[in-house]
């Protein structure tokens, strides 16, 4: 990212927490902190890779940022600030009502990860492009028509699908279906979750290499989430690697397959397999033992330190901080000067 460019968003010390409910009054028992202290910014056609193993918080780090998470769960506790820069207008996205947010909605899209579930079965795939159009633009009927066979050649589709509807296609033709949504609006930011996770890994290459090309083309920013790091390596500038709720390194994608510093990242890197078998046979993996500790009690200290094989007595007492290690490389880690 140019440094000397406004970012487009920014996400300041972003903690999410979910109430939970017990008794016959039912009343609050406990907290699961799905995201404990987020912070990252994203330029302008900057594409941002978010990783972690299921359940570090990353789809909540998403849905936080596109402001959908009181319709998922209305009780939810969000803090922090996400602020986007809309030319001169700076907003909070966190502060905004669901009705306010509806006028800043065609600006920050997302593609879900299930292209099954994301699509209405009822509706063709016409209606279901055209309904951004319909809802965030002034186009006459034609002009949606016209937009919508547009955008589905834009995703490698053509114009004789758009009356077919979600069940007569491939989960990869589907999920162009919904890049071809999130475009609608000709956005600013699209949050991509996990959106290959559901598919084929043959089909995976194609929808990666349309998204990475769409990107160059519209000038777009991304957030790629994905818990696989081979899958967001080609695509993403950065990445930022979550554990339970923690960010625990961000660094230029590069930088961090090269010199991986944090303990977790070097076991989620020794985890992707390389073609060569010869490199395979020497190459050391590195195991993490045991299961990911519950979000409603986080450990103490390091929320890492229960799995690190490299623990001490300063990790199990004091939380570390996101360290600047190196020009634009930042690691949590006591271990790491």
């Amino acid at each position: 990212r140019d440094p000397t460019q406004s970012p487009l968003l920014e996400i300041r010390n972003l903690k999410v927490h979910f109430p939970i409910h017990g008794g016959i009054i039912s009343k609050k028992v406990g907290t699961v902190k799905a995201v404990d202290g987020v912070s990252f910014s994203i330029g302008r056609r900057e594409i941002v890779g978010l990783v972690g193993e299921s359940g570090c918080g990353k789809t909540t780090v998403g849905r936080a940022m596109i402001n959908i998470l009181h319709h998922v769960a209305p009780d939810v506790e969000i803090s922090g600030e996400i602020l986007y820069h809309f030319g001169d207008e700076t907003i909070d996205f966190g502060k905004l009502t669901s009705h306010e947010v509806r006028k800043y909605r065609s600006r920050v899209q997302m593609i879900f990860q299930d292209p099954y579930a994301s699509l209405n079965p009822r509706m063709t795939v016409k209606q279901i492009v055209e309904e951004p159009l319909k809802l965030h633009t002034k186009k006459t009927e034609s002009e949606r028509r016209n937009t919508v066979i547009n955008l589905l050649e834009k995703v490698g589709l053509q114009a004789v699908h758009a009356d077919r509807f979600p069940h007569e296609f491939s989960g990869g033709q589907r999920q162009r279906v919904g890049i071809a949504r999130a475009l609608a609006t000709n956005p600013d930011l699209i949050i991509c979750d996990e959106p290959v996770s559901a598919l084929d890994v043959s089909i995976q290459a194609q929808v990666i290499n349309l998204l990475k090309q769409l990107q160059d083309e519209m000038e777009l920013a991304l957030i790629f989430i994905a818990h696989d790091l081979s899958v967001v390596k080609h695509i993403s500038t950065r990445i930022l690697v979550l554990y339970l709720g923690n960010m625990v390194e961000l660094a230029d994608s590069a930088d961090l397959y090269a010199q991986p510093q944090h303990p977790y990242t070097q076991a989620l890197i020794s985890a992707v397999p390389i073609p060569d078998p010869e490199i395979e046979k020497t190459r050391e993996l590195i195991l993490i033992e045991g299961d990911l500790p519950s979000p409603t009690s986080p450990p103490s200290g390091c929320v890492f330190h229960t799995r690190c094989p490299h623990v001490s007595e300063r990790c199990i007492n004091e939380r570390p901080k996101l360290r600047n290690v190196n020009r634009g490389h930042s690691v949590a880690c006591h271990l790491v000067l």
